[in-house]
């Protein structure tokens, strides 16, 4: 059998080839014969060790996608000739790296323990931790309290988006810290079902509705805002605004809502919405499992971040997890990604993921405005663990479609006891069960040995050589959440650096608001499909 594991050493390729030159080798080993997994391993027995790397608390295996060694060194190039890691660098500073709005991107800034960094709205928004803080403490020992002097027992947060995917996914993956007295819920849509599932069985005397918008005009918030009122008016009457608090880069638009200074809680405009659970966003977060650690958190996310603008590309968990993606999606035409926790208290971790990743990477346009020069932003879908296993493993393992898997891990249980250490066992051996099925899967021949029909040899044949990415944590605590949410975040920045295109704008959302917006004032020519629902409506 040919080498097909040339010796690895550090640098395998010369670093001085150019960008072109290493995009048009990994077109041309693209469009040659490719080893597969099972000839990858064979040839190289250490594979597993060689192609993992540690990031902080994490462990990220790459071992099992499709990587020679020769096209991993051509990655690399890119990675380099593309100057990704200044690209992570600036946003680690909270520099402007947000070309088609001409703004920074302050979201890594925010997250730095000494308070060092600058940047716009930084230090107002250091300012405003204190003050998240200050009412959290108070929350949580009992001493805020409502319009009628009743403890404030319970903080609904309505938004949508970055508003809500990020502070619902750590609340709920947190959930073993969380303050036994407080309950914290949230409403995401203009649905009236929506609302009402969140306020069901809560006291408007001493519940706290947060409106959280970043520009203080959007729609299923303010609508959402409007039906909270009304419920927090039967119970306090007209002291209802006493119970809500705002979250937003508009103060002046909350203020406009009859919402006092005193509390409204102010983010600074650059920071983007699928960023912004480390800022005043994560109010939620904050009260239901403590400011400090709300900072583990943040902590967390920060060394991630320190290490992904100062690692070389070889060492660099989150340039390798873009390098991985631009090689699957832009050279192997694998256009979507399964993304699959190996743990419950992660269950909100894929809706979160595809925001983050959808809205930053599809584009087609590239920063200068010209076209990319190879597709943009997989598809991101999943579940959880051996839910999956059971709903749509099946696709992965036989489909006539290669949908490279990320599997992620956790080592231990978030509760020491018997039961929660067997079932962390049990899945883990899944998680390790699945990533070799799919890597290697059964030859006909190996089928024909356990004595199978031979009817039914084709049925029970799997073609293996599927790709996949193993993510580990050893617990979910609030600092290795962070990490894994960093890691991410980076990983979609660095895959937008590598793309050329810009990974903190979302002109895509705007276009149907505003013709929402226009439906919905008149301004439009008539919707047939509007025409339509309404019909049905009015019988």
């Amino acid at each position: 059998m040919a080498d097909v594991n040339p010796p690895l050493d550090g640098r395998p390729i010369d670093g001085s080839v150019h960008a072109a030159s290493a995009w048009a080798e990994l077109e041309d080993l693209s469009e040659g014969p490719s080893p597969s997994l099972r000839d990858l391993f064979a040839g190289d027995p250490a594979r597993d060790d060689r192609l993992g790397v540690e990031c902080a608390d994490l462990w990220v295996g790459l071992s099992r996608q499709h990587l020679t060694y020769e096209v991993l060194g051509h990655l690399h190039v890119l990675a380099r000739q593309r100057r990704v890691t200044d690209t992570l660098t600036g946003v680690l500073l909270g520099e402007a790296v947000n070309g088609s709005e001409d703004r920074a991107a302050v979201h890594g800034a925010l997250r730095a323990r000494d308070r060092s960094p600058s940047g716009p709205g930084v230090e107002e928004a250091f300012a405003t931790f204190d003050r998240m803080a200050e009412l959290a403490e108070s929350i949580r020992s009992g001493k805020a309290t409502g319009a009628t002097g009743q403890r404030i027992t319970a903080l609904v947060q309505l938004g949508i988006g970055g508003s809500h995917l990020g502070p619902a996914l750590v609340t709920d993956a947190l959930r073993h810290l969380a303050h036994p007295d407080v309950t914290i819920r949230f409403s995401a849509g203009i649905d009236a079902d929506d609302l009402d599932e969140a306020l069901h069985g809560l006291d408007p005397a001493s519940t706290l509705v947060v409106a959280c918008s970043k520009s203080f005009t959007t729609i299923e918030t303010l609508t959402a805002l409007d039906g909270a009122l009304a419920w927090l008016t039967i119970g306090v009457g007209d002291r209802a605004m006493d119970h809500v608090l705002a979250v937003t880069a508009a103060p002046d638009r909350a203020r406009d809502h009859g919402i006092g200074d005193d509390r409204i809680l102010e983010i600074p405009l650059a920071v983007g919405g699928r960023f912004s659970v480390g800022s005043a966003v994560g109010l939620p977060v904050m009260v239901a499992i403590g400011p400090d650690a709300f900072d583990e958190l943040l902590a967390g996310m920060r060394v991630v971040d320190s290490l992904s603008a100062g690692l070389p590309v070889e060492e660099n968990a989150a340039v390798l997890l873009a390098l991985v993606d631009v090689w699957n999606h832009g050279h192997l035409g694998r256009g979507s990604v399964a993304v699959v926790p190996y743990a419950h208290r992660l269950r909100r971790f894929t809706p979160w993921l595809q925001q983050l990743s959808m809205e930053s990477l599809g584009k087609r346009v590239c920063q200068n405005g010209s076209d990319p020069e190879t597709p943009t932003g997989a598809v991101i879908w999943g579940a959880t663990g051996t839910d999956a296993q059971h709903a749509f493993f099946q696709f992965l393992h036989q489909g006539t479609d290669v949908v490279p898997v990320d599997f992620i891990g956790v080592a231990r249980p978030a509760v020491d006891d018997d039961r929660s250490r067997k079932g962390a066992e049990v899945l883990m051996t899944n998680l390790a069960a699945q990533a070799d099925a799919l890597a290697f899967g059964r030859t006909a021949d190996e089928v024909r040995a356990d004595g199978v029909d031979e009817n039914l040899v084709a049925h029970r044949t799997f073609p293996g050589d599927r790709p996949s990415t193993a993510i580990l944590l050893p617990e979910l605590t609030p600092s290795t959440l962070g990490q894994l949410m960093a890691l991410y975040e980076n990983r979609t920045v660095a895959t937008a650096a590598l793309l050329g295109i810009n990974p903190f704008d979302q002109w895509g959302v705007e276009l149907g608001k505003q013709m929402a917006r226009d439906l919905a004032d008149g301004t439009a020519p008539e919707s047939a499909l509007l025409k339509r629902a309404r019909s049905l409506r009015d019988g």
